[in-house]
Parts: structure tokens; C-alpha cells; sequence
């Protein structure tokens, strides 16, 4: 049974929808019938602080350091006439601590304020008077139809309108999101698949009803209202912040969640403030330092107030002036304290503040100087630097004893070589395997690759053996089932070709490492696989 679809008209005169608590209404490329609502921009700050928090929340963080509050408890103690030094003997380097640190969080903060507003600032092609118009993220709004093009991220999480690919499919990549390096398929439903020019796209006037904003990244529900139809959605039409386009020129979706609702901000968490367990290390010794200098204190100030008495003439303690009762004999209790807070702050140097200094700035250092510029962490693919965001986890580093991963592509980053393979029973590939070799390592064997000078080196290929290559299949023992071997390979995958349709020149881009593997192996082989449903051998 088919449902009215309210018209903007309708709309506009004040009839909105109201929104539910257990979903969300949205009009697509409606801006004025989404005003009421008053969504969420799509501007996004990861930032720790902000101009109003930074002093109070700044100084919160340092007075959780237990010397910080015990060199503060000190500098009070200076300000007062029971203390023996002046209080600027304290007061400046408490305050010079506190002050670089300060600093480095200030720093540290800006360096996410820029990332934020380059994100903000990414221009994304909106839907404006029949023609695409290139505007800031930050002013997309919910309802808007956006245009993303191939290796272009998903500016807020999208209703997956239509593609340039047949079907209405296209791949994503959710690195940012999962981890995952394998490409994900998405497909539009039917109905909207021709909404792909911006001529078009304009006429698209559908009602999207669907949940409220929340952190699940492979749930969806909701419902599209269109032509006259209820079309329900799924995760398959959600594209989310955060993924890029693959294999696809061009998609066309509706902007449904922005800003901190969409799903990877919803499951990013504020800044934590970060210990290392050195710093938790140095607190405890701090803590057993000032039960040391506690217990000095308490017995020099017993000992005042025992000894402390007329009848040593030489102190002249009937003459003592008006404030000297931390020498009155008639008020030994008195004594007890004050000679306690006394020693306290005398002997408040045995806790050396300097420490706390000298590691901050060593922490700081080793940021911008060493990791920020460490050449071996430099990934030279994709022109990317190590990029330290806090200093306060240095000493972590290096201390991994066990990793527990669910899978290998977490300690592999997903890469496949073709490396051996197997046809009628025949092992073929020179190369030694990192598990021959662990083995043979274990056993105090040596071996030896016999890898030829000329070997084929590509990106998902590794393999040597003179037996198959260069068409010297044909004359082994078993050449047709080498010949289908390879065929199998070349055919029997997902897999995209991008570029010119030349073996040297060809990409392949594919759900999975492992099938690409094995269509470049296919192709080193003699069977090229260079467009969709076709392939042929060339040697």
C-alpha cells in the first residue's frame, strides 16, 4: 500500500514531521524543510581543550601529578612566617614547571586544531541549482546530495543514491574506520540509480526516515519514502564518514548524519588524558619520598617540643617577642606543629622539582626531533611521516612484550605475494617461505634462496621458477593443467582492472590482497586479465 509523501510546500508552511525518539526525518535536498530541526553541522573538533577550558582543565591535568600538589602544598607553606626560605624559592619553579607544561599541551592542542579545521576545510561538490558547486565540509548540511569522486572520503555518513559503476555498486575503503584495507561493495537500491547528473539529481524530493544518530558501524535501519514507495534501507546503502571511494569515478548520495553524529565520531572519544607507567612509577616514589621526609619531619618536631625549655638560658626564651610561640615552653603542642611545618618546607628540597622539568622537556624533544623525523618510520608509499599527537606515552614505546592479533592481516598491513603454488601435485617457486626459514632456523639448518637475477619483481608477485615462466609451462608434464591453473586465476575473482589495458601499465584493485595476488600472478604467467568478463593469454 502506497504512503503520501508530504511535499516541501507543505512543509514550508510549518507542517513538519515532528522527530520521534526512535528516529530521525529527513527531507533530501530540502534544505528549508530541514531547518526547523536544526541538525548538527558538519564541523568536527577533536581538540582537548578549548579557549574557556584550557587554564582550569590545563591546570587539573598538572595538579593530578602527585609532586605537582605536593610542590604546591610547599609553596603555600613558603608564603607563611613559620617558613625559613622564601617563597620564591619555590613559587618560580613550580611555576616554570607548570608553565612548559602548559605549553606542550597548548602545542600539542594546536596541532589537532589545524588537523580539524584542514578536514573542515576539504571541498566537497554539493548539488546547487542543477550544477555541482565545490563548498567547505564544514557547511554541509543534513539533507544536502553531495557528489564524492574516486579516492575522495565520505565528507558525513551518505544514503547511497547511485554510481558511475553498472548496478549501482561501488567499493569503499574503511582503513579509517576497521582497520580493514580490504574493499567493502556497496549498491544503491534500484530506484535511485539513475539520479546521477546533476539534472537529474534535483528532481530527487524522497523522505528518509531512519534511526536516531549512534556508534554502530555495521547497523542501519530506516526507510525511504519515494514515488509513492516505502523503500527500507539497510547497511548496504549507508556510506560512512570516514571511508574513501575506490574503483568508482563518481557517486551521488544524500547527507543523513554530520559533524559528531555521524558513526566514527560517535565512537571517537574525547582526548583522554594519557599516564605512562613511568609517570604512575614516579608518583609512587614521590609518595614513599614524602613518607620519608613526614617522618624526618615528625621526629625533629617531637624532638622541640621536648627539649624545648627555660631553663636553657642561651635561647632567651622569656624574652622571646609576640609570634614566637613556635618556641613556647608553656604550649608544647603548638610547638609540635609549628616546628612540623617548619622542617617540611626546609626539607622540601630532598623531592628535586627539577626532575619534573628536565622530563618534560626531554618528552617534547623526542616528539618533534626524533619520532616526528625518524626515517624508518617514514612510509614512503603514501609520503607519510610518523606523526607523534601526545608526548606524554614516550615511554611506552618499545616495551611491547606479546601481541595478540585475531588475524595475520593485522601484523602483514594485508599484503600477499604469490609466492608457491602447487598444480597436479607439483610444488613450484624457488623462494624459501619466513616459515621454512624459522624452521630451519630453529633445527640450526642454513638455507639458501636460488632466486635468478632475472626474477619478476612486482607489487603481490614473488615468485621464481624457470619451470613456468615465460611460457615454459607448455613443456612440462602436465601443460593443461598448468593452462587451467592459470586460467582459474585469471577468472575466478572480483577483481577490477583501472588504466591503460597494457600488462606493464594495468592496476587492480580488489576486495581482498589475495586476489590481486593471484590475478598478477595470472598475468606473469600468460594470462592477462585486462577488463570485466574478458582475458586472454598473450604468450
Amino acid at each position: 500500500m502506497s504512503q503520501r509523501v508530504p511535499s516541501s510546500r507543505t512543509v514550508r508552511l510549518g507542517h513538519v514531521q515532528p522527530q520521534a525518539p526512535g528516529y530521525r526525518t529527513i527531507f533530501g535536498n530540502d534544505r528549508l524543510a530541514n531547518l526547523p530541526v536544526r541538525f548538527k553541522g558538519n564541523s568536527i573538533s577533536t581538540t582537548k581543550f578549548n579557549f574557556f577550558t584550557f587554564l582550569p582543565k590545563g591546570l587539573f591535568e598538572q595538579f593530578r601529578r602527585v609532586a605537582n600538589l605536593y610542590f604546591l602544598t610547599i609553596s603555600i607553606l613558603s608564603t607563611t612566617p613559620i617558613s625559613p626560605v622564601s617563597p620564591i624559592t619555590n613559587v618560580i619553579p613550580l611555576s616554570l614547571v607548570l608553565l612548559l607544561s602548559l605549553i606542550k599541551e597548548a602545542f600539542e592542542d594546536w596541532k589537532r586544531f589545524q588537523n580539524d579545521m584542514a578536514i573542515n576545510n576539504n571541498m566537497i561538490d554539493i548539488l546547487q541549482d542543477q550544477k555541482w558547486v565545490s563548498i567547505p565540509w564544514k557547511k554541509l548540511q543534513v539533507g544536502d546530495i553531495v557528489k564524492v569522486r574516486q579516492d575522495g572520503f565520505f565528507p558525513a555518513d551518505l544514503l547511497f543514491l547511485a554510481s558511475t559503476n553498472v548496478d549501482g555498486v561501488c567499493y569503499i575503503e574503511t582503513a579509517n574506520l576497521d582497520g580493514e584495507t580490504n574493499l567493502k561493495i556497496r549498491k544503491a537500491l534500484e530506484k535511485t540509480w539513475d539520479y546521477l547528473t546533476p539534472e537529474k539529481a534535483s528532481e530527487f524530493k524522497g523522505e528518509i526516515q531512519c534511526e536516531q544518530p549512534n556508534n554502530s558501524l555495521y547497523t542501519f535501519t530506516g526507510n525511504l519514502i519515494f514515488q509513492n514507495q516505502t523503500l527500507p534501507l539497510s547497511p548496504n546503502q549507508l556510506l560512512l564518514r570516514g571511508c574513501s571511494l575506490r574503483n568508482t569515478e563518481y557517486i551521488v548520495g544524500v547527507v543523513i548524519f554530520t559533524g559528531h553524529e555521524t558513526k566514527v565520531m560517535m565512537n571517537s572519544m574525547n582526548v583522554p588524558s594519557k599516564r605512562s607507567t613511568l609517570e604512575r612509577k614516579l608518583d609512587k616514589l614521590i609518595l614513599t619520598l614524602f613518607a620519608t621526609l613526614f617522618v624526618m619531619c615528625f621526629i625533629g618536631a617531637v624532638g622541640s617540643a621536648i627539649f624545648v625549655n627555660k631553663k636553657y638560658f642561651y635561647l632567651h626564651l622569656e624574652s622571646s617577642e609576640e609570634g614566637s610561640a613556635q618556641f613556647d615552653p608553656r604550649n608544647r603542642f603548638l610547638v609540635f606543629l609549628l616546628t612540623m611545618f617548619t622542617l617540611i618546607t626546609l626539607y622540601s628540597t630532598i623531592i628535586p622539582i627539577s626532575l619534573y622539568v628536565s622530563i618534560e622537556m626531554v618528552k617534547f624533544i623526542q616528539c618533534t626531533q626524533f619520532i616526528n623525523k625518524d626515517l624508518h618510520m617514514y612510509h614512503h608509499e603514501t609520503n607519510t611521516p610518523a606523526l607523534a599527537r601526545t608526548s606524554n606515552l614516550n615511554e611506552e614505546l618499545g616495551q611491547v612484550e606479546y601481541i595478540f592479533s585475531d588475524k595475520t592481516g593485522t601484523l602483514t598491513r594485508n599484503l600477499m605475494e604469490f609466492f608457491k603454488c602447487s598444480i597436479g601435485g607439483e610444488v613450484y617457486g624457488n623462494g624459501v617461505t619466513e616459515i621454512e626459514k624459522g624452521i630451519a632456523e630453529r633445527n640450526g639448518i642454513k638455507l639458501e634462496e636460488n632466486i635468478s637475477p632475472n626474477a619478476v619483481r612486482e607489487r603481490g608477485f614473488n615468485f621464481d621458477d624457470a619451470r613456468l615462466m615465460r611460457g615454459a609451462w607448455r613443456n612440462e608434464p602436465n601443460p593443461d593443467s598448468c593452462k587451467e591453473f592459470f586460467r582459474c586465476l585469471a577468472i575466478c575473482h572480483t577483481v577490477l582492472p583501472e588504466g591503460d589495458e597494457a600488462p606493464e601499465k594495468i592496476r587492480y584493485q580488489a576486495a581482498s590482497p589475495d586476489e590481486a595476488a593471484l590475478v598478477i600472478a595470472a598475468k606473469h604467467f600468460g594470462f592477462f586479465f585486462y577488463r570485466e568478463f574478458e582475458c586472454y593469454s598473450f604468450k
